[in-house]
């Protein structure tokens, strides 16, 4: 998939259903989602994933910024506001954009962007204490993935911490070895199932892969922990990492 094909597959996304495209739970496809619940879902989610960052010896300063990549309708970023000053979401389709900007309760504390291409060029060198992104990467394809890894490190503090989560294989049952198939062959079963045009492709990367890219770029691995967001048949992972302070 081509990075248009990928802006305008989450554009129509964010237009038909775009709580349960964020969080893709069966019960909620067809706008099913409350959305004080899917809001609450984004509260619990930040707080987990700082703990996680606390236990691996990491800090999130209060008065700092942070950045939510692959916002959607902004239910991390929302969160987000409740730990740091400042808080910025990006995404690639315009819909998701408006929604999370009309979901917005903190003022100016928290800004929504979009973005074109596989980089963060909005933002400038060392900005950002806290980079987050859940349940976004998976959907991008590997090389676009690589680019946004390393994003995430130039535009993070000497010392700023970015939290992510990544599945590296399906396993080898019977669903696990469908799911290996190529994306273009799984799209027609996920057009068939859930009755959109728009898709949402699966895109894993090994975790021994992810790691030797993360420490080519001078990140600082702090923890690589087992998560359940991407679901069976996936092993996936949430990283911790961390920006050197020596590479100010």
């Amino acid at each position: 998939m081509r990075l248009d094909d990928l802006r305008h597959n989450w554009d129509d996304l964010g237009r038909v259903d775009p709580l349960w495209a964020v969080l893709a739970y069966p019960e909620f496809r067809g706008n099913r989602w409350s959305v004080d619940e899917f809001f609450a879902t984004g509260r619990a989610q930040v707080a987990d994933v700082l703990r996680e960052v606390t236990r691996a010896g990491g800090t999130v300063p209060p008065h700092g910024r942070a950045l939510d990549v692959g916002c959607g309708a902004g239910r991390l970023t929302q969160a987000l506001a409740d730990h740091v000053q400042e808080v910025h979401g990006v995404d690639i389709a315009a819909s998701m954009v408006e929604l999370a900007r009309s979901h917005n309760r903190h003022a100016d504390r928290v800004s929504y962007h979009l973005v074109d291409g596989a980089d963060l060029r909005p933002f400038p060198d060392g900005h950002f204490d806290l980079v987050l992104s859940v349940v976004v990467l998976q959907h991008v394809p590997n090389d676009v993935k690589t680019a946004y890894l390393r994003e995430f490190l130039r535009v993070l503090t000497p010392g700023g911490i970015a939290a992510f989560t990544l599945p590296s294989h399906a396993d080898l049952s019977p669903v696990g070895l469908l799911r290996r198939l190529p994306n273009r062959v799984q799209n027609v079963y996920r057009r068939r199932r859930h009755g959109y045009r728009a898709v949402m492709e699966f895109h894993t990367m090994r975790r021994r892969r992810v790691l030797a890219l993360l420490r080519g770029a001078g990140a600082e691995v702090l923890a690589v922990t087992e998560e359940p967001m991407a679901g069976p048949p996936f092993t996936s992972y949430l990283y911790v990492v961390r920006r050197p302070v020596s590479s100010a």
